[in-house]
């Protein structure tokens, strides 16, 4: 069946739409997250819908801040939110007005009381995850450099900027490796007594980011926990939104990032409530989510559903997936809610695969934002990804595509 959308096939874009060359770009690189598209998005798009100083932009996926930091280079107000802590730290602490002097001084301080000598593998309560990842003494070293940029005679502001420096360490020396959408245990041999080295590294390639940045207003750059679902704004505060929800892909963020969250914001049980919480982009998201009883599934939805769940009756993946669309409806219905009239959203989505069955998310996000009352203008095509491995080993390749789908709020 022809789509009712508007395809629009933008291959130059094709590295917009992934984390790869953030890791290269100053500031940007100080924490990047996978499957976050880049500045040079942000930028064509404020450009294209001629965005202003009088304007302001919405993240409500904010990850690492990516669009923040972006819409801070053109002179964009813009807010962002997201339900992880750590996320939010990344995207406050990329956004910050610094003044370096004040970050050389701290530095100083910092510096003096690296002292191995002194780190005795003593370290408090910490989640397994974490006592499995950093054994030993190391726990402990991480532990006394922690408590150290937390007594820092200076701001929190400050005190942020070495906490995020620190935290972008740790998988330099954690045994729980990132791979895909969950952690694989390695085996790495590294004397605790490299740690200064590898902090030292870190914080001054972070200052001479700096050095070369543009300083902006703070105040015109924020971010904050908040649910997408639940927006803390008035009605029609924002004239644009740029973003990238989770995609279906079974991608768990609380585990990717579980060392770090359970190392600096949380203990075990409330990184399992905000687990809970997540986008239902993975099988064990149970979120308590805003009432929509209005809500009508994407017509061709129910079609893919019957036959995933005749082909192997998981539960948990169609409950995933069909969960997946009800918090994509309700973050669209936010979304149109906080924008004002004529105000623009472009949501960066990937398509997913399951038992040979495509599912297409970007015409799914057309047509439910058509239903909360948005018109869909256009599905910028930016590149054709190869499904997983298990995906193409039993039904063959079959590329999914990355897309921008363009809406307006009348």
């Amino acid at each position: 069946m022809p789509s009712p959308y508007a395809f629009e096939e933008k291959p130059d874009w094709r590295w917009w739409v992934t984390s790869k060359p953030l890791e290269g770009k100053p500031i940007h690189r100080w924490q990047v997250f996978p499957h976050s598209f880049t500045d040079d998005l942000v930028e064509a798009l404020i450009k294209e819908w001629r965005l202003g100083a009088g304007d302001r932009i919405l993240d409500p996926f904010v990850g690492a801040g990516t669009t923040l930091l972006a819409a801070k280079a053109q002179g964009v107000p813009a807010t962002g939110y997201d339900l992880s802590p750590f996320a939010v730290l990344a995207a406050r602490v990329k956004t910050a007005a610094y003044h370096p002097n004040k970050l050389h001084q701290a530095w100083h301080v910092l510096r003096s009381s690296l002292e191995p000598s002194a780190w005795n593998g003593a370290a408090g309560q910490y989640a397994p995850l974490v006592k499995r990842a950093l054994p030993g003494r190391l726990l402990g070293a991480f532990e006394k450099i922690r408590r150290n940029i937390a007594s820092l005679p200076f701001s929190e502001k400050e005190r942020d900027f070495f906490r995020l420096a620190l935290l972008a360490v740790i998988p330099r020396y954690s045994r729980a490796e990132a791979n895909g959408g969950w952690l694989r245990w390695t085996l790495r041999r590294l004397n605790i007594r490299s740690l200064p080295a590898a902090l030292e590294r870190q914080i001054e390639m972070m200052l001479t980011d700096l050095e070369t940045s543009l300083s902006q207003p703070v105040d015109h750059w924020t971010a904050r926990v908040a649910d997408a679902r639940r927006l803390p704004d008035p009605d029609s505060t924002y004239t644009a939104v740029i973003t990238s929800p989770p995609y279906p892909n079974r991608h768990d963020y609380t585990r990717v990032f579980g060392v770090q969250l359970m190392f600096e914001f949380l203990d075990w049980n409330a990184a399992r409530r905000l687990r809970y919480q997540s986008f239902h982009s993975h099988v064990e998201a149970r979120p308590d989510r805003p009432a929509a009883g209005e809500y009508q599934p994407p017509d061709h939805l129910a079609w893919i559903m019957e036959r995933i769940r005749k082909a192997n009756g998981r539960v948990r993946l169609a409950r995933m997936i069909e969960g997946y669309f009800l918090d994509m409806y309700i973050c669209l219905k936010e979304m149109r809610r906080v924008c004002r009239p004529g105000g623009r959203l472009a949501l960066v989505v990937g398509n997913a695969q399951y038992n040979g069955l495509p599912i297409p998310v970007d015409e799914f996000t057309a047509e439910l934002g058509e239903r909360v009352g948005l018109d869909c203008r256009k599905l910028i095509v930016a590149r054709h990804r190869g499904n997983s491995a298990q995906q193409m080993g039993r039904y063959g390749r079959n590329p999914s595509r990355e897309s921008v789908v363009i809406f307006v709020r009348p």
